[in-house]
C-alpha cells in the first residue's frame, strides 16, 4: 500500500511538473498571438494610411491615375480628374472601360489602339491624342502606363497615369504657327500668296474653324475681303467688303482687338458673320507703326471662348504679318521707285557707275557712257581699274574714292569734259566701295573758261588802267610835290616838313599802286614765263605783308601753255592772301616741281590753319582755285590743321 501511495506520489508530482510546463507553453503562446494580433493590427493601420495617402494624392494631383487588370477588362481604379479631363463620369468608365477611347480624336485613335496592344505591357506606351469632350471642347493627353508584375514575373496589373498638355500643346502650335507663318513671309514677295498662308496657318490652331484677312484700300478707308477659308457662301456674301463707316472698318482703325462669344456674336455690330451657328468671333486689326493695314476675322463652331495663350499668339501673328505687308509694300515701292531710278539714269545726261570694296564694278548705266564710248552694264564684275587704265587721272580717283574720299575731280574723255562726284558706298565704318556720278559739263565748262578768262582779261585792264592812268597821275603829283618840298626848303619856311610827308605818302602810293598793277596783270606772266613770274610774286608779297616769303623750284626751264600758267599763277596767288590773311602765318613757301608730265604744286605756310576763320574753307577764292586746277583736268588739295596749311595742285603740263 505504503509502495502503491509512493507511486500515486510519484505520478503526481510528475503530471504536476507536466501541467506546469504545458501551461507555461500556454502563456507564451498566448503571449506570441497577442503579439501577431498586434501586428497585424499595424500593419492594417499602415495599410489604411497608405490607400488613404494613396488617395489624397490621385484625388488631388492634376492627372488622370487609373489602374487595370492586365487584359484591360476592368478598370480596378481611376481618378476624379478623369471627369475634367474626359467630361465622362468615373462610375460610367468603370462599368465600360472603353468609354475613354471613344472620346480620342478620330484622327488619334487607330494609333493609340495600336499602341495599346503592343506597348502597355512592355512598359514603352506614351502617347499624345486628342481628346474631345461630349461639350466639343478638345483636350491634349499624355498618357503613360506601367505594369505591374507578380513573384512569377508575369503582368496582371496596369498602372498609368494622363496628363492634361494642352496648355503646352497649344503654346507649340502657336510658336509653330508663328514660325511657319515666319518662313512664309520671309521667301515671298507675293502678297497675294502671303494673305493665303496666313488665312491658312491661322485656321489650323485649336478650336478654330473658319477666318479670313481684309486689307484696308488706302484711298477709301474702306475693307476688302483678299483671302479666307472654310467661310460659308452667306458669309462671303455679307461679309467681303466693308465700307470706311462701318462697325468693322471702325474696329480695325481702333486698334484693339475684339473677342465675342455666343450671344455677343448676334448682339455685336461687328459680327457681320451672325447667325451662323458660331460659338466663338475674333477680329484682331492690322497695324504697324500707326497705320491701319486690315483686319484678320476668325471664328470657331466648337469652342466658347479663346484661351488667353491663343489670344496672345493670334495678336503676335497680326503684328508678324503687319510688319512683312509693311515689308511687301515698301519692297513693290522700292521696285516701282528702282524701275522709275533706272528709267531716270538711262534717259538723263549722266553716268552711274558703282563698284564694290575690291574694285569690281556692281552697276553701270546712263546716257553719257556713250559719250564716254561705254554702252551701260559693259563692264559689269570687271575690276574698274581695268576699265580706265587708260586714265591716269581716273585711276588716281579710283584709289582715292577705294580709300572712303568723297570728292569731286574733272576728267577729259576725248572731246568731252565730265565732273565726277566719288561718294563711297554704305558700310560699317570701313571703305565698301563707292559710288560715281559723271556729269557731261563741257558745254557750261566752257562758258565758265570764258567767263574766267573774261575776268582775268578784265582784271590785266584794270591793271594796265592804273598803271598807265593812276600810277602816271601820281607819279605827277610826285614830282610837282618834289619840286614844292625843294621850293620850301629853300625859304627855309615851316611847311617844308609837311611837304616832305607828303612827298613821302606819294611814293607809297606809287609803289603800291605798281604792286596793285603787277597782281592784275602779271606783265612777266606772258613775257617771260611762270617761273619768273612766281618769284616776283614771291618777292612783291613779302616786301607788301612783311612775311618771310620763299619760292623753291629746279625747273628753272619749266614751259607750260598761257593758259596753265595764268591759272597756276592765279592759284599760288590766292593761296598766298589767304595764308596772310587767315592763317597769322610767319612764313609761306612756293614749291614748284615738274613730275613726268604733270606739274606738281605746293604752297606751304606755319600759320594756325583756316580754322579761325571757316568762311575760308567755304568762300568763293577756294571754289575758284579748285575750278582753276580742274578747268585743267588737274585736282587741288587743302589740309589745314593747328601746324599750318598746304595747298598743293598737280595739273598736267600742257606743253
Amino acid at each position: 500500500m505504503r509502495e502503491i501511495m509512493r507511486w500515486l506520489g510519484k505520478m503526481g508530482a510528475a503530471l504536476g511538473g507536466r501541467t506546469r510546463s504545458l501551461e507555461a507553453t500556454v502563456r507564451d503562446q498566448t503571449v506570441q498571438l497577442q503579439k501577431a494580433i498586434e501586428k497585424h493590427k499595424e500593419i492594417a493601420q499602415f495599410l489604411r494610411e497608405t490607400l488613404g495617402l494613396f488617395r489624397q494624392v490621385t484625388e488631388n494631383i492634376a492627372d488622370v491615375f487609373w489602374v487595370t487588370n492586365a487584359t484591360r477588362t476592368k478598370v480596378e481604379y481611376v481618378s476624379p480628374e478623369f471627369e475634367k479631363l474626359w467630361g465622362e463620369a468615373c462610375a460610367t468608365l468603370m462599368e465600360a472601360p472603353d468609354t475613354w477611347l471613344a472620346r480620342v480624336h478620330p484622327e488619334d485613335r487607330e494609333r493609340v489602339t495600336r499602341a495599346i496592344s503592343n506597348k502597355q505591357v512592355t512598359g514603352e506606351y506614351d502617347e499624345e491624342y486628342r481628346v474631345v469632350r461630349p461639350d466639343g471642347v478638345l483636350r491634349w493627353v499624355r498618357d503613360r502606363a506601367f505594369p505591374v508584375k507578380n513573384e512569377n514575373g508575369a503582368v496582371y496589373r496596369l498602372v498609368g497615369i494622363a496628363e492634361d498638355i494642352t496648355d503646352r500643346k497649344r503654346t507649340q502650335q502657336l510658336l509653330q504657327a508663328e514660325r511657319d507663318l515666319g518662313v512664309a513671309l520671309s521667301s515671298t514677295q507675293d502678297l497675294k500668296y502671303a494673305l493665303a498662308r496666313l488665312v491658312e496657318i491661322v485656321v489650323q490652331l485649336e478650336n478654330l474653324d473658319c477666318g479670313g484677312v481684309y486689307l484696308m484700300e488706302p484711298e477709301t478707308g474702306e475693307l476688302e475681303l483678299r483671302a479666307h477659308r472654310g467661310l460659308t457662301e452667306s458669309m462671303l456674301v455679307r461679309g467681303a467688303h466693308y465700307r470706311a463707316d462701318t462697325a468693322e472698318t471702325r474696329c480695325a482703325r481702333a486698334g484693339k482687338p475684339l473677342y465675342l462669344r455666343g450671344d455677343e456674336i448676334l448682339r455685336t455690330p461687328q459680327a457681320t458673320w451672325g447667325g451662323e451657328g458660331l460659338r466663338t468671333m475674333v477680329l484682331v486689326p492690322l497695324q504697324h507703326k500707326g497705320a491701319t493695314l486690315g483686319l484678320l476675322a476668325l471664328a470657331s463652331y466648337r469652342q466658347d471662348d479663346i484661351s488667353i495663350e491663343t489670344r496672345v499668339g493670334l495678336e503676335v501673328i497680326a503684328s508678324q504679318f503687319s510688319a512683312a505687308v509693311a515689308r511687301i509694300a515698301a519692297e513693290e515701292s522700292l521696285r516701282r521707285s528702282e524701275a522709275h531710278l533706272r528709267s531716270i539714269v538711262k534717259n538723263a545726261p549722266i553716268a552711274l557707275l558703282a563698284a564694290d570694296a575690291r574694285g569690281t564694278i556692281t552697276f553701270e548705266d546712263g546716257q553719257a557712257l556713250s559719250a564716254m564710248g561705254f554702252k551701260p552694264g559693259e563692264h559689269l564684275k570687271q575690276p574698274v581699274a581695268e576699265v580706265f587704265k587708260q586714265h591716269p587721272v581716273v585711276l588716281d580717283d579710283i584709289d582715292r574714292a577705294l580709300a572712303g574720299e568723297e570728292f569731286s575731280s574733272v576728267v577729259d574723255f576725248g572731246p568731252n569734259l565730265f565732273e565726277n562726284r566719288y561718294t563711297p558706298g554704305p558700310g560699317d565704318g570701313k571703305p565698301a566701295g563707292f559710288i560715281a556720278v559723271a556729269i557731261d559739263v563741257t558745254e557750261r565748262s566752257r562758258l565758265q573758261r570764258q567767263i574766267l578768262e573774261i575776268s582775268d582779261r578784265e582784271q590785266a585792264r584794270i591793271g594796265q588802267d592804273v598803271h598807265d592812268g593812276l600810277c602816271q597821275q601820281l607819279i605827277g603829283a610826285a614830282l610837282k610835290a618834289n619840286a614844292l618840298e625843294q621850293s620850301l626848303t629853300t625859304q627855309t619856311l615851316p611847311d617844308a616838313a609837311t611837304a616832305r610827308k607828303i612827298c613821302a605818302l606819294l611814293d607809297e602810293a606809287i609803289t603800291e599802286s605798281r604792286r596793285v598793277c603787277r597782281g592784275l596783270y602779271p606783265v612777266r606772266l606772258k613775257t617771260e614765263g611762270l617761273v619768273p613770274a612766281l618769284e616776283e610774286l614771291v618777292r612783291t608779297s613779302a616786301e607788301r605783308y612783311t612775311v618771310e616769303c620763299q619760292f623753291v623750284t629746279s625747273e628753272r626751264q619749266l614751259r607750260c601753255d598761257e593758259t596753265t600758267a595764268t591759272h597756276l599763277y592765279r592759284i599760288t596767288q590766292e593761296a598766298v592772301n589767304n595764308a596772310v590773311k587767315h592763317s597769322r602765318c610767319r612764313k609761306i613757301v612756293v614749291l614748284l616741281s615738274l613730275s613726268g608730265r604733270e606739274i606738281d604744286l605746293l604752297i606751304q605756310d606755319d600759320g594756325q590753319g583756316l580754322k579761325p576763320a571757316p568762311e575760308a574753307r567755304t568762300g568763293m577764292g577756294l571754289h575758284i582755285m579748285d575750278y582753276r586746277a580742274r578747268s585743267l583736268g588737274g585736282r587741288l588739295r587743302v589740309n589745314s590743321d593747328a601746324d599750318g596749311t598746304t595747298v598743293s595742285c598737280r595739273v598736267p603740263a600742257g606743253i
